[in-house]
């Protein structure tokens, strides 16, 4: 049986993060992607939707070293939108803006932290001239997400850093919906990513609000058991993985 987190944090979660937007409870599968899919779904090669994510950074990611990822994603029918996200360890509301920022509390086996995104949509064609290298990464993020850049990690940065930064990817990402409303979880996702080199992680995830997480838990815990799916050991973070593909590490 998978586990996220003890009772104790849990209700820690309920009790405490009212400021968070949502809770998602995620952990890491054994590839193959297929086969899980197969077996949270109960159906034969189920339909797959794609995007793609690129990461904006300097070239030796030192926005990520700081703690702070640009992430610009194309979505479903060519839209696309743009966010600056920090993570933070724990659950404490210390250092969070009060306005303009989404708050999420991720929780994984054997681990725990905020997420504190400024998200925003952008037009299509600016974000393919961003791609492209036409027009610089600084020009489409908003004042709010400048600042966030500079200050929500855990250093501060220049803000001429955001004027010069190079696109990574991209990171392809699929998506499956997994249903268990027997189990009382409204919605899962399985997603299989796929980085530039070749490398993947297959991972499965639920959201809800801080005030669901226990019973949320133990549901997402149950369909995991009864699923059969093969559990990776450990979590590795996208953020690691894009350190490993960029430094050249294994």
């Amino acid at each position: 049986m998978q586990e996220f987190g003890s009772p104790d944090t849990l209700a820690r979660i309920g009790a405490e993060c009212a400021h968070a937007d949502s809770v998602e409870l995620k952990t890491l599968l054994l590839p193959p992607a297929g086969r899980a899919a197969e077996a949270l779904t109960g159906r034969g090669a189920p339909t797959w939707s794609v995007r793609q994510v690129y990461l904006l950074d300097t070239a030796e990611l030192g926005l990520v070293r700081a703690g702070v990822e640009i992430r610009l994603r194309r979505r479903a029918r060519g839209r696309f939108d743009l966010a600056v996200s920090a993570h933070h360890n724990g659950i404490s509301r210390d250092r969070i803006p009060r306005r303009g920022v989404r708050v999420e509390i991720d929780v994984v086996p054997g681990g725990m932290w905020q997420d504190v995104e400024v998200r925003r949509e952008i037009d299509s064609a600016a974000a393919a001239e961003v791609i492209a290298g036409v027009v610089k990464s600084g020009e489409v993020l908003s004042p709010t997400q400048r600042a966030w850049a500079c200050r929500g990690g855990e250093e501060v940065l220049d803000d001429a850093m955001l004027w010069d930064l190079h696109v990574h990817g991209p990171l392809v990402v699929r998506r499956v919906k997994v249903s268990a409303p027997a189990l009382g979880l409204r919605r899962a996702d399985l997603e299989h990513f796929r980085f530039p080199s070749g490398r993947e992680l297959v991972e499965i995830s639920t959201r809800c609000s801080p005030r669901e997480v226990g019973p949320t838990a133990t549901a997402f815990e149950q369909l995991l058991d009864e699923r059969g799916v093969a559990i990776a050991p450990g979590y590795r973070t996208k953020t690691a993985m894009w350190r490993e593909e960029i430094d050249g590490g294994s």
